[in-house]
């Protein structure tokens, strides 16, 4: 479950994590009322479109205003907006705060399987993207993993802290918010706390300026307080289907069985220089509607660019499957997005055979799972460019319609 900025920032508030002064806007009159109770002493404010995706600067999501005119007239033209396929409906008007330096903190759960453990990562170089400083500077971001089964040792947090390039007193006060935000961690059942920028002030005070926050979906009922984006509707329906579904921030629908397949299908996308829009594993209802009930999935999500159907024909038959990923396909509407199917295993080449004699127009039926992949990509690349159309591409082998 995917927090908003200030679900996020009223979550870590309450552990203790100091955040900016902001309000909530849903219209033009409540960005110029936080201009009168917020901006004018703070000398300006900081209008941000409240949707369940990272980069929103480069969408044009966020702005800085400096007047009550500007405000308003902002947050109008921020509400008409959609960003990152998400249309915004909310608003959140933050005091500008004055930057000394930015830090870069998080606490995630690190599921690889030499570290199944707590993650604890810091920087002294916030402010970027954690992708974009893993590559441009992976010396500045120091890794601690704490044992689950202790948390995080007092010396733990003074040792990151030490890591920040901060005096002793601001890395006595950065000890105290690493201790809160594992807390917010652990509490809350997160699977992510990300606090990026944690800014130091002019005036020495540290502010959690940005936050994400996302919340295992399986420990909702645990927290009925917490509210997530609108956005996990679609994971809370994925969940009352019997599909294990999570939401990524790619361009590339992913149908898949087994989790192991899944992953394995998602990196190496990734390899390829694809972006998986999602984990879906259909689990046992590979034949019983999982394949449709996942494309519908797929489909609502506007950043979906192309499927990728990966299954593998263990217990039950690829000819079979085949049959199913037929009528899902059949059923889509004309001009659908492009699908890519590859099966293995069992009853392989039937499968295929099914695949491509089907003549349905947007159903590509590779022969093999590397010229899938790169056809999937190719398909989700020439989208993302042109805004459209089911234009074979070159790494397409001549089967599927």
């Amino acid at each position: 479950m995917r927090l908003l900025e200030h679900q996020a920032k009223q979550l870590l508030s309450g552990f203790g994590i100091p955040v900016p002064r902001g309000l909530v806007c849903r219209d033009a009159e409540a960005a110029a009322a936080a201009w009168d109770q917020i901006g004018a002493s703070a000398g300006g404010l900081v209008l941000k479109a409240q949707v369940p995706i990272g980069k929103r600067g480069k969408g044009g999501g966020v702005s800085v205003v400096r007047s009550r005119a500007h405000a308003e007239d902002t947050a109008s033209a921020l509400l008409q907006m959609t960003v990152g396929g998400f249309a915004v409906t909310e608003i959140l008007a933050e005091e500008l705060v004055p930057i000394s330096a930015e830090l870069y903190l998080s606490v995630l759960t690190d599921t690889s399987p030499a570290h199944p453990r707590p993650l604890l990562m810091i920087s002294a170089r916030g402010g970027m993207d954690i992708e974009e400083l893993a590559a441009a500077a992976p010396d500045s971001l120091y890794r601690l993993h704490a044992d689950p089964a202790y948390g995080l040792h007092p010396y733990q947090a003074r040792d990151l802290a030490r890591r920040s390039g901060l005096s002793v007193e601001g890395q006595g006060a950065l000890t105290k918010i690493i201790g809160a935000t594992y807390r917010a961690y652990w509490e809350s059942d997160a699977e992510l706390v990300e606090i990026n920028p944690l800014v130091l002030t002019t005036a020495g005070d540290l502010v959690a300026v940005d936050a994400k926050v996302t919340i295992d979906n399986a420990a909702r009922g645990r927290h009925p307080d917490i509210k997530g984006a609108e956005i996990d509707s679609v994971e809370t329906r994925a969940a009352a289907m019997g599909l294990s579904y999570v939401e990524l921030e790619g361009d590339i629908g992913l149908i898949s069985n087994g989790a192991g397949l899944t992953m394995a299908t998602m990196d190496h996308l990734a390899l390829l220089g694809g972006r998986p829009a999602n984990f879906l594993d259909t689990g046992e209802r590979i034949l019983r509607g999982g394949i449709a009930d996942g494309m519908g999935l797929l489909l609502s999500n506007p950043r979906v660019n192309a499927v990728l159907i990966n299954v593998f024909g263990g217990g039950v038959r690829c000819d079979v499957i085949a049959q199913k990923i037929v009528e899902a396909v059949g059923a889509l509407p004309a001009g659908h997005l492009p699908v890519v199917a590859t099966l293995h295993g069992r009853n392989e080449e039937a499968g295929r055979a099914i695949l491509s004699e089907a003549g349905l127009d947007g159903l590509w039926a590779p022969a093999t799972i590397q010229e899938a992949l790169e056809t999937v990509v190719e398909l989700a690349a020439q989208r993302s460019g042109s805004g459209g159309g089911n234009e074979r591409p070159a790494a397409e082998r001549g089967t599927g319609s």
